[in-house]
């Protein structure tokens, strides 16, 4: 009898012990959030936070439907479903991120002068040489710290928001309202830890919607310095290896020239491409993006658009195709043997301008 009584207690014990766990994370979300801090001296906090090392799970949710485009499934699932990350993070070039699916993960490293990738799946390890001049986004660019830190940059128009417990930590608000009237973002909403500034949660809002479209926050974070262990990639005997370099993205680019202006916006020639094939028009939250598009790539794309509920726009000089997921707008326009891919956050009717005036561009090669 005392062996049984003993075994139910101990059993008791454990489901406590179980039951507390599991609870921990409500409790700590429940509890009350009362912080506060200026606005302009959190957001100078939150810019300032570039070095400050960190570690934790993070949760994105994103709400854009966006179509299945070629190439590009791993973008859409990222904009339009749940992403589980941890981080490691230590400085701007020495960090890892793992992005974990139900059927595996896959790791990203970065280092000074080249970044690894870990995929499970294929147990394959890729390392990438130099610098990537352009790249798709990825789940790293959803952290809430890194996420924040982009926004702010250029974005100074900010007002206070009450507290949230954000992973356990009393974490003060801040909203942003871009103060450009063609982004068709109409506000983001920033928790940070105010002792420190390491943003914690980030919702991003298009005009016109009650609700988030992208959500990102920490479940649990702490500022510790990840161990240099943790973040050195080390492939196993078994996997497989590769050595890659950085595509010469603006190189096979740079043959098409790009106007310095569009759409009243000026070309950023201090970004990538500096206007050599691939162009940044514009700042900020109202920044649109062009570049060439191969003709064997161009129709496909064009397709996939259409099934998802995109509309034929008349340029001057041939045709586009505009694909409108709010708050994000792409738009192909095809003239002649030359195609170009345009996209943003931004009013549709800014991109259909640029596109209007790219369609009048010559087409010959320099």
């Amino acid at each position: 009898m005392g062996d049984v009584t003993g075994t139910r207690w101990r059993w008791a014990v454990v489901a406590a012990a179980a039951a507390a766990l599991v609870a921990a994370p409500v409790v700590l979300a429940a509890l009350p959030a009362s912080a506060r801090m200026d606005p302009g001296a959190l957001r100078a906090r939150i810019l300032a936070t570039a070095t400050l090392p960190y570690q934790g799970y993070a949760e994105s949710t994103g709400s854009l439907g966006l179509p299945d485009l070629p190439n590009l499934s791993e973008v859409t699932s990222l904009l339009g479903g749940t992403t589980r990350l941890r981080a490691w993070y230590v400085a701007p070039q020495h960090w890892r991120v793992d992005e974990i699916t139900g059927v595996g993960e896959r790791d990203t490293y970065a280092a000074p002068g080249s970044q690894f990738v870990w995929d499970n799946g294929q147990n394959q390890y890729t390392q990438v040489v130099g610098d990537e001049p352009i790249r798709l986004p990825r789940g790293a660019d959803l952290l809430p710290p890194d996420l924040a830190r982009r926004v702010l940059q250029t974005e100074d128009k900010v007002a206070a928001l009450p507290a949230k417990r954000v992973a356990g930590i009393d974490a003060a608000g801040l909203r942003v309202t871009p103060t450009d009237p063609q982004t068709a973002i109409g506000q983001i909403d920033i928790w940070a830890d105010p002792s420190n500034g390491l943003p914690l949660r980030v919702e991003l809002t298009a005009k016109g919607q009650h609700a988030p479209d992208i959500v990102t926050a920490f479940q649990t974070v702490d500022t510790q310095r990840p161990d240099d262990d943790v973040i050195t990639p080390k492939p196993s005997p078994d996997s497989g290896f590769t050595i890659t370099d950085a595509p010469d993205v603006i190189g096979a680019l740079g043959q098409f020239p790009l106007p310095p202006q569009l759409a009243g916006r000026a070309l950023q020639t201090d970004r990538v491409g500096g206007g050599r094939g691939l162009g940044f028009y514009g700042t900020g939250l109202s920044a649109f993006v062009v570049a060439p598009l191969p003709r064997d790539v161009a129709g496909g794309v064009v397709n996939a658009m259409g099934k998802g509920g995109a509309k034929t726009v008349t340029l001057p000089q041939g045709q586009g195709t505009l694909l409108t997921i709010t708050p994000l707008s792409v738009l192909v326009e095809r003239t002649g043997r030359r195609s170009y891919i345009l996209a943003g956050v931004v009013d549709p009717a800014l991109l259909t301008q640029a596109a209007a005036e790219l369609s009048q561009l010559p087409r010959r090669r320099p």
